[in-house]
């Protein structure tokens, strides 16, 4: 008789309560490693709960990490903070760092051993229900790949648009993250061919990938044109598209965009933003004023609001 150990009843506990959470509806799509499971990598033999030994596992070990350093306290509060719309485990970052590459230490040798195996990991955790696992995987772009030279513009950024085609990224928090540790630097080393292929993005149908357009530049706006020639004309053309979109997180995105363009380019920012100022709604060009002198904070609020000043 098959005996099962117990990090195998663990696993398939694990897999149970991810398929409950997307069957009561927590999940936008159903969860990766269950398709994994279906498609490559994992299988049940018959009456026993013992799996076969594939990627689908090895994403169900970092998960099992990330549930032992749980918080329920942790969980109710970010959960309220992003008004329910992505569930949380309730894991500080710090230990979803420790869990990661203590996972990516045990795990590398034997199961994940190459740059594109390790990358399919990744989207597949971006893939997942929780937060956490969200940010498991954009941290393994981050400061495994991303450092190792294991992303190129041209072969990966039709594969992270598909993370906002199929509803994988869909809240502020994790596209923000997405934009400010993955694609932003992406950019910065791959240069102006990758920006102005994100840039493109700004008239997607998704507005999580619009939003990402500009947000992916945050971290680069203040320096200007110093990031190449054309850089400030770009990011304004972008903002002259997405300040189209009157939905709250596309309106804070062009202001966020905005507001460290300014540091660089005050008068082309002033500029842009009277001759769009009544595009705005009240909280985005909030956003986009901050650092501007009070008088042309006045003035640009006026000619939203339509009188002359």
């Amino acid at each position: 008789m098959l005996r099962v150990s117990d990090e195998g009843y663990a696993l398939f506990n694990l897999v149970r309560r991810n398929a409950e959470q997307t069957r009561d509806g927590l999940a936008a799509q159903p969860c990766a490693m269950m398709r994994m499971e279906m498609e490559t990598s994992a299988e049940y033999l018959p009456g026993t709960a013992k799996l076969i030994e594939g990627p689908m596992n090895a994403i169900l070990r970092l998960q099992q990490r990330l549930e032992s350093k749980a918080h329920p306290q942790t969980k109710v509060w970010w959960e309220r903070y992003l008004k329910h719309v992505i569930p949380f485990r309730g894991v500080p970052m710090a230990d979803i760092r420790a869990a990661l590459h203590s996972w990516l230490k045990d795990e590398a040798a034997q199961r994940i051993p190459t740059h594109d195996d390790q990358k399919r990991l990744a989207l597949s955790l971006i893939r997942e229900t929780y937060a956490e696992d969200k940010l498991a995987g954009i941290l393994l772009l981050q400061e495994v790949l991303l450092p190792a030279g294991g992303l190129t513009w041209q072969q990966d950024l039709p594969q992270f648009a598909g993370l906002f085609q199929d509803g994988a990224i869909a809240d502020w928090s994790t596209c923000d993250w997405f934009c400010v540790r993955v694609l932003g630097p992406l950019a910065e080393g791959e240069g102006e061919p990758c920006a102005r292929a994100l840039a493109a993005w700004s008239s997607a149908d998704k507005l999580w990938q619009r939003r990402a357009s500009g947000v992916a530049f945050v971290n680069l706006a203040h320096k200007g044109d110093r990031n190449f020639p054309g850089f400030t004309t770009m990011l304004l053309e972008i903002c002259a598209t997405t300040v189209q979109s009157q939905e709250r997180c596309a309106q804070t995105g062009t202001g966020w965009v905005l507001r460290e363009l300014s540091r660089a380019e005050p008068e082309r920012v002033v500029a842009f933003l009277e001759a769009n100022a009544r595009l705005f709604s009240a909280e985005g060009l909030r956003y986009a004023i901050e650092k501007l002198p009070a008088e042309a904070k006045a003035r640009l609020i006026a000619r939203r609001r339509g009188r002359p000043r």
